[in-house]
């Protein structure tokens, strides 16, 4: 790495220290790489299936707060005010309202696949949060199964899990049901 990445320089070196080492990052020291040295914006269009049919919701996968990446330190979010709980979806106020749904009702969360796929999981708890309209929000990586093996973007490959269309409805009681479980 020392070899090809700027910043890196002693890397075996430098990764003993006790306090690890930080590397550059221009934006943080409010050194922007463009023409002009500064921030640039730019406008981009929406994609034209931002709005989920009749009923339907747009989940987003996030991290909790000790989570990094797909590695889970504790089942405690800090940053939403959740303790002991992940099997969870964020839901505004009123989507719970209309869905007849209370504060951690028992839901079922089902997917639709732009190939027409559906997957689904089963209990997990209703979240009254903060999150636009039409909006719904979970943890990854356990929603991720929500994701169909179509559902990629375009202009990175990589899968869409910030953008599934949903629906969310009150668990229905299942055969042998216990712990949440997805098909």
């Amino acid at each position: 790495m020392a070899q090809v990445l700027d910043g890196f320089e002693d890397f075996n070196e430098r990764v003993r220290h006790p306090h690890g080492f930080r590397l550059s990052q221009p934006a943080r020291e409010r050194g922007f790489v463009t023409p002009s040295g500064r921030a640039e914006f730019g406008l981009a269009p929406l994609p034209d299936d931002t709005h989920p049919g009749p009923g339907r919701l747009m989940l987003a996968t996030v991290r909790s707060y000790d989570q990094f990446n797909t590695t889970i330190y504790s089942n405690d979010d800090r940053y939403r005010g959740l303790k002991g709980l992940r099997t969870v979806v964020f839901m505004n106020d009123g989507d719970m309202r209309d869905r007849g749904l209370g504060e951690f009702d028992l839901v079922d969360i089902t997917s639709y696949s732009k190939d027409g796929s559906r997957r689904a999981v089963y209990g997990y708890r209703a979240v009254r949060y903060e999150i636009p309209r039409g909006c719904a929000a979970g943890y990854m990586p356990e929603l991720n199964v929500l994701c169909g093996i179509v559902d990629y973007s375009t202009q990175s490959g990589q899968p869409v899990t910030k953008h599934l269309q949903v629906e969310i409805t009150a668990s229905r009681p299942r055969q042998g049901a216990g712990e949440p479980h997805t098909r």
